[in-house]
């Protein structure tokens, strides 16, 4: 290890001790308020103490005990927001003030600049908050803090300083006119006076030399007298290549007879930094060799001018944000005037800021707002409230009228007295419009629900008709409502409904002939609009058809046609004095409620169809369960007949080929014992024949009750059963015991595994030991698959589907026997059991038949 490292170790690094920073935070969320926590006690400078207030009152109860460097403050509070919060802050403590951070939920531009004209220090958003961005913005406004506060410091011991040059000066000046003063005491008062004075000062005599540097004058420059002896050097490391200009300034004072403010200068430190001095000089008489003397004074105003400087940065900022605001803002004088608007403002209202400010806010308020807006600026005015938000209307240069969202506070001066109100004025009117849309949607989408209602409900055309005519009356101002539906087979057309004038003498469901209608049905058809305006007075036919109406002195009328797909399935007939009156809002409400009465009708005829088509379907059913139970006690009858009338012969056949075998052996030569011996096994077949096809009708027919089987146990009767054929081609079966329990039919699922099992054990070469495998599997969905595999000789792809149906087979009799029904009645059973089957299979390889059962979990 080396020196150096083992210095580092018996002497760690010093961290500068964190700064105490008191933090007062205000939220109602406890969560919050320990994330902020959280975030803050990352910080590296400082180490904070949080005193914690949940509710807006108990924080301004809190604040003046606790006198904290900083709040952190939630907008939404449970019983003041945010900007009532610091407008109470600010009237009671505002001799003691602190930065305010505000934290809210809501990312809103609006509420942000209303923030910030309170004097908010900064507007962070809650989902936006990170641990670097909350310690980046408390950090920023405590150093902002401490500078204020160093600043503040500084100014207030320059000015004792300058105080007490003053005042060395002034008693200089006087002993100088004082006859008896001496010349000595003069010298040594004067050195005293330079050497402790608070402020840099610097003694210089014509010719550059530099007679005294106070120690103030080193401590801020980094200068000695043996470091600038003259004026040449003293410009020269001071202002570089200013140097030249400010040495010319310097020798014209010696010329003064009075002092002089020579303004401010920025110098260059021995450390190489930069300050902003304020420099002062004034004669000193001549030395005893005739030289003029000047001192020189100066006054650091490094900080007030960075300070000026941060100062103009904020109000360019305020600028910027006021002018380029997405809001109209502005600034009002108690009368009304206007005094600050932003080019937002006059964009909304189309004036320029000029003819804007020669106008009050009284002159372009629509009239029916005035006074409740002249309401509220009295309440402010007289403290009732501190500030108030409403919705009016202002009337633009060109007349429009506009809707505005207006938020007002009032700025008052120290002496409380009010000066002016700070107005956020927002454009309301695409809500405002959006609103009132939204309101004549929704009352449009309330007379189409009733409607639908009616029509869900399978209501009769008329009850369906008189439900739109109801709210079409409700729509627009109507003499007469009425509804005619046309039938183009009958060439009819008949009234549905009708109210309104004369509907006492209106007759329901009065038919009339279609001809009559032919000349309006012409024009709805050939018109490009949904609607054509007609008159009865031209209409000759209409009006020998409708007396009533003709009495009732009614003639104009809107038709509206009810057209589904292209087919007009009648007439909405809108009965008015003045067709002009009726908006067009009007005409597309109505023309909506056509087409729903239009599908009414539709649906109507569609329902009537559909019940005509029941009551047939119903018939056909029930003569086809007639033919299906003839034709079940025909497959009866034709089972009841393979089972008895055709087994008794061929019961008699096997005998007697049996007797023939066993009683006559002897007389019969060898071609008669192959024939004896061929008849017995024909007649065996054709029982075994006869038995599949049983049971294969049987599965048809027969009802299935399905319920949980243990394919453990089905599996081992199987084996059971076929024991004997096992044994015989000496088989060697495995089963992955306990196989899956399934829903179905034990004795249907006994048949199916003892088919699947006979086959594996039968269509195997002579040459290769059977191996058969039985496993179970679960699949998605509760699904079970019983597989059988085996080494068999396996299935072309192109006849897999083929093995299962009746009769079919692959190979002959003589090498590998049965009936060609096995596999049938495995493809039955499971279907009736509602599963599915397959197999999968390569030729001299083997197959895997499966089947697949609803699960039963145990």
């Amino acid at each position: 290890m080396t020196s150096d490292r083992l210095n580092k170790m018996r002497n760690p690094p010093h961290f500068p001790p964190k700064k105490q920073r008191t933090i007062l935070l205000v939220d109602d969320s406890e969560v919050d308020r320990a994330v902020y926590r959280r975030y803050l006690n990352k910080s590296a400078d400082y180490d904070y103490h949080f005193i914690e207030a949940e509710t807006g009152k108990t924080a301004l109860e809190i604040y003046p005990n606790a006198l904290p460097d900083l709040v952190l403050l939630d907008y939404f509070l449970p019983d003041i927001d945010g900007l009532e919060w610091i407008r109470r802050w600010q009237q009671k403590y505002n001799k003691n003030p602190c930065p305010v951070i505000i934290l809210t939920g809501q990312g809103n531009e609006n509420i942000a600049v209303k923030f910030i004209q309170l004097g908010a220090a900064d507007y962070l958003v809650k989902d936006q908050i990170t641990a670097e961005r909350l310690n980046f913005s408390v950090q920023k406004e405590l150093i902002r803090q401490e500078e204020k506060q160093k600043f503040t410091q500084i100014i207030q011991s320059q000015n004792e300083q300058l105080l007490e040059v003053n005042r060395l000066l002034n008693e200089q000046m006087n002993c100088g006119e004082n006859s008896e003063c001496s010349l000595s005491n003069n010298k040594k008062k004067l050195h005293c006076a330079v050497f402790n004075a608070p402020i840099p000062v610097l003694v210089h005599a014509e010719d550059g030399e530099i007679m005294h540097v106070n120690q103030t004058w080193t401590e801020l420059s980094g200068y000695t007298i043996e470091d600038i002896p003259t004026t040449a050097e003293w410009t020269e490391k001071a202002y570089g290549r200013k140097q030249k200009t400010v040495k010319s300034f310097i020798d014209r004072l010696y010329e003064l007879n009075q002092r002089v403010e020579e303004g401010e200068f920025k110098i260059r430190t021995a450390g190489g930094q930069f300050r902003i001095w304020n420099f002062s000089s004034a004669p000193l008489g001549r030395l005893l060799d005739g030289r003029r003397l000047v001192i020189s004074c100066a006054k650091d105003v490094t900080e007030i001018k960075q300070a000026k400087i941060a100062a103009q940065q904020s109000e360019i900022q305020f600028r910027q944000t006021f002018e380029q605001a997405a809001v109209g803002m502005a600034h009002v004088a108690p009368n009304g005037q206007w005094l600050r608007v932003n080019q937002k403002l006059c964009a909304i209202l189309g004036y320029n800021e000029k003819e804007l400010l020669e106008k009050t806010f009284q002159e372009i308020t629509y009239p029916d707002d005035l006074e409740p807006d002249l309401a509220y600026v009295r309440q402010v005015l007289s403290g009732e409230i501190e500030s108030y938000s409403m919705e009016k209307r202002y009337i633009r240069k060109d007349n429009a009228c506009i809707w505005m969202n207006l938020t007002v506070s009032l700025f008052r001066n120290q002496t409380e007295e009010p000066e002016y109100f700070i107005c956020v004025i927002e454009n309301i009117q695409k809500r405002k419009n959006l609103e009132l849309s939204q309101a004549q949607a929704l009352k449009r989408l309330s007379n189409l629900h009733q409607i639908d209602k009616a029509i869900i409900e399978a209501q009769t055309p008329q009850a369906i008709a008189t439900i739109a005519i109801n709210n079409i009356q409700d729509l627009s101002t109507c003499q007469r409502v009425s509804v005619v539906t046309f039938d183009s087979q009958r060439q009819t057309a008949t009234t549905l409904v009708t109210q309104g004038i004369a509907e006492q003498t209106a007759q329901q469901g009065l038919e009339t002939n279609l001809n009559l209608w032919q000349t309006l049905i012409e024009r709805l058809q050939a018109s490009e609009q949904s609607y054509v305006v007609s008159y009865l007075s031209q209409s000759p036919q209409l009006l020998s058809a409708m007396p009533e109406v003709a009495v009732s002195g009614l003639d104009c009328f809107i038709c509206f046609g009810l057209k589904l797909q292209n087919k007009l399935l009648g007439i909405l007939k809108l009965w008015v004095e003045d067709a002009q009156e009726i908006s067009a809002e009007q005409l597309t409400m109505i023309e909506e409620i056509s087409i729903q009465i239009a599908i009414a009708l539709q649906q109507a005829n569609l329902t009537q169809a559909s019940r005509n088509y029941a009551l047939e379907l119903e018939n056909k059913v029930r003569e086809r369960t007639t033919q299906l139970e003839e034709i079940n006690q025909e497959l009866k009858a034709f089972t009841y007949s393979i089972s008895h009338d055709l087994k008794a012969p061929l019961r008699a056949i096997q005998g007697f080929a049996i007797a023939l075998q066993e009683d006559y052996a002897d007389k019969l030569d060898e071609l008669g014992q192959e024939y004896t011996s061929r008849l017995a096994t024909s007649a065996e077949q054709m029982e075994r024949l006869i038995q599949d096809l049983l049971a294969y009708s049987r599965l048809s027919r027969t009802e299935i009750y399905k319920k949980p089987v243990n394919l453990t146990s089905v599996v081992n009767k199987a084996l059971e059963d076929l024991e004997i054929q096992i044994t015989e081609v000496k088989a060697e079966i495995t089963v992955d015991r306990p196989l899956l329990n399934v829903l179905g039919n034990r004795t249907i699922l006994q048949q199916i595994v003892e088919n699947l099992l006979s086959n594996a054990l039968k269509f195997t070469s002579s040459k290769v030991k059977p191996q058969i495998h039985i496993r179970t599997e679960e699949y998605p969905e509760n699904v079970v698959r019983l597989w059988i595999e085996d080494n068999g000789i396996g299935i072309e792809a192109q006849h897999q589907e083929r093995i299962f149906e009746v009769f079919e087979r692959l190979h002959g009799n003589e090498t590998y026997p049965g009936t060609g029904i096995g596999l049938a009645i495995v493809k039955k059973g499971v279907e009736r059991l509602g599963g599915r089957l397959g197999v999968e299979s390569d030729v001299n390889l083997g197959s895997g038949f499966w089947v697949e059962l609803p699960q039963i979990k145990e």
